[in-house]
């Protein structure tokens, strides 16, 4: 007997739909090849709303004055400051960096909480976004993971919804911040929960897994600043729960995240229910042509920030690639090495699949049973995923196993090593999974290392990660090097053609082998710390390539030779705050 039940799509985000699932279905439909009526369904899901005929209320942008020694910085200053910051602008009229959290006219609630979370001075990213973001200025923020990107949309959104009057019954948020995933949306609403606490303002997140009813109660209870992945707040809106006339601050956290799922048209359909003279942030760690066609379409008169290169792996992250012979030489590697692993602290391995995620985390609780293993993918129900998280912060959970559902924006600290279990579907991937590892903490930022097992086979990730490695100034081992060698792109004029580049440093540090009965490598005192196996004989470089690699040796040692000569930006934190930034709600001195 033939089932009449209606098959279920995914898009009506209700239940405990994994992200897989509705991501898989959104990719079908942004490349058109799914049913009518499902693409109707998302592409109508909103109907437009014609702004021209909505009086909408005035609101206040600018909130910022230069501190004085900012103010008197000549273009010249600027232009080094940005240089060390590693930060580069495009857009008129950009406020220059500025050195402190009190250069930003927060009052003294604010600036108590940012030193009760000992945080001393403005990453990169923060340094720049601040200024722009408090000035009234639309932006783009392109920044490596773990840059601190949160905190650089947060306080300013803060700033901007406590200008306003409060909510009046019936009336939305203020602001609204969409994330790709639950997880980066639940930590982002901690983190705004925390400074919206401290003036008596409310934040909800909003996203699949979790209860409907709840999340309506506690929009229509009026909360200012709502953070939602795309299709749950679509569903809101629907019911009516979440009004946006009052939002005048939008938030795309992670953008090419959202991209990459295909919520191009879910996005499009919550902008344009948004008033179209507010205030938005875009950030991402790529920046590809159909982010940019979005940005041109929603931002007005934007600032483009770069921080390092476009889809760069933070230089601080130590990279050591694993060539391995197969897939069966990942295992026996991995328990030679788990255990030291352990000892250092959390441990996140990253798995190719669902089922291979699944398998390697049993095979893990039955070979280790000392330290506590849990497993996260997109098939597990919210409050087992939740469970998951919590215990890995905690400290409980020492080892997480995760597809790439976790590969986004998971603010865990503590965190020491990465192990690609899997290698990423491209490097853009591969570099937000390592971002797990090195984060910004309260002694500034705390390196970590991530390894990544490469088989054979894989010659064209190999390419790609010895390009990545390049530019974010990590070793290129000889082993990746001749792996990479045999992809046939890579020899037409892959990354070494393109000749050293500032800040690299290959060498025979960022590699291990497949064989660990070679014992240790004499030309790495790193290697030697950790019994890094000697480099295969059939990975051996050639004379020219050699030459090549000390080359790159030698200006990697100059570029950090140049970057140690009076730097000292985060030694200029603390000075006097200035301009009294007044406002409607708590903002007073």
């Amino acid at each position: 007997m033939q089932s009449t039940k209606k098959p279920r799509t995914g898009l009506d985000l209700g239940g405990e739909d994994s992200d897989e699932e509705v991501y898989a279905i959104a990719k079908r439909i942004d490349n058109a090849d799914a049913p009518d009526d499902m693409a109707k369904k998302v592409m109508e899901v909103l109907a437009p709303v014609e702004h021209s005929t909505v009086q909408y209320e005035p609101f206040r942008r600018a909130f910022y004055t230069p501190y004085e020694d900012t103010a008197t910085l000549s273009e010249q200053g600027v232009k080094r400051l940005r240089g060390e910051l590693s930060v580069r602008v495009d857009g008129a009229d950009v406020p220059a960096p500025v050195r402190s959290f009190m250069h930003l006219g927060f009052d003294k609630k604010m600036l108590s909480m940012i030193m009760k979370l000992g945080l001393e001075a403005p990453t990169a990213i923060q340094a720049q976004a601040f200024p722009v973001a408090l000035t009234g200025r639309d932006l783009i923020g392109i920044a490596k993971t773990g840059s601190g990107k949160t905190l650089a949309f947060t306080l300013p959104m803060v700033r901007h919804v406590m200008d306003q009057r409060e909510l009046q019954r019936g009336e939305g948020p203020i602001a609204v911040v969409l994330a790709p995933t639950r997880e980066l949306a639940h930590q982002t609403y901690v983190q705004a929960k925390k400074f919206l606490g401290v003036y008596g303002a409310s934040c909800a997140a909003i996203y699949g897994g979790a209860g409907k009813w709840d999340q309506v109660q506690a929009l229509r209870k009026g909360v200012e600043v709502v953070v939602a992945t795309p299709g749950r707040l679509i569903e809101m809106i629907r019911k009516k729960a979440a009004p946006m006339s009052r939002v005048t601050f939008v938030v795309l956290d992670e953008a090419d995240r959202m991209f990459e799922m295909g919520f191009e048209a879910q996005l499009r359909s919550v902008l344009g229910q948004i008033r179209p003279d507010c205030q938005t942030l875009m950030f991402s760690a790529t920046f590809r042509r159909r982010i940019e066609a979005l940005a041109l379409d929603v931002l007005k008169n934007p600032v483009k920030l770069t921080i390092g290169h476009i889809g760069q792996a933070n230089e601080d992250i130590r990279q050591i690639a694993v060539v391995l012979p197969g897939h069966g030489a990942k295992w026996p590697w991995l328990m030679a090495h788990l255990g030291g692993m352990v000892d250092q602290g959390r441990l996140l391995i990253f798995a190719g699949s669902k089922a291979g995620c699944g398998e390697l985390a049993k095979n893990l609780v039955s070979s280790f049973p000392a330290a506590p293993v849990y497993c996260l993918h997109g098939d597990k129900t919210q409050q087992e995923r939740s469970e998951a998280l919590a215990k890995f912060k905690s400290g409980e959970c020492r080892i997480l196993v995760a597809t790439d559902v976790a590969a986004r924006g998971l603010d865990v600290k503590d965190v020491k090593n990465v192990v690609n279990f899997d290698v990423a579907k491209n490097i853009d991937i591969h570099v937000h999974r390592i971002g797990r590892t090195g984060r910004m903490g309260h002694e500034g930022f705390e390196p970590g290392t991530a390894y990544t097992l490469v088989t054979r086979n894989e010659t064209q990730f190999a390419a790609q990660l010895v390009y990545n490695m390049d530019v974010s100034g990590q070793p290129v081992s000889a082993e990746l090097l001749a792996l990479a060698k045999r992809d046939a792109r890579f020899r037409r004029g892959g990354a070494m053609a393109r000749g050293p580049s500032p800040g690299n440093n290959a060498g025979s540090g960022g590699c291990q082998t497949a064989d660990p009965s070679k014992g240790p490598s004499p030309s790495s005192p790193f290697q030697q710390s950790i019994g890094v196996p000697e480099c295969s004989k059939d990975c051996v470089l050639d004379a020219e390539d050699a030459a090549e690699l000390e080359r790159w040796n030698e200006s990697r040692q100059k570029s950090k030779a140049k970057q140690r000569q009076g730097l000292g930006f985060s030694g200029m934190a603390m000075g006097k705050p200035t301009a009294k930034p007044g406002g409607m709600r708590g903002f007073v001195k």
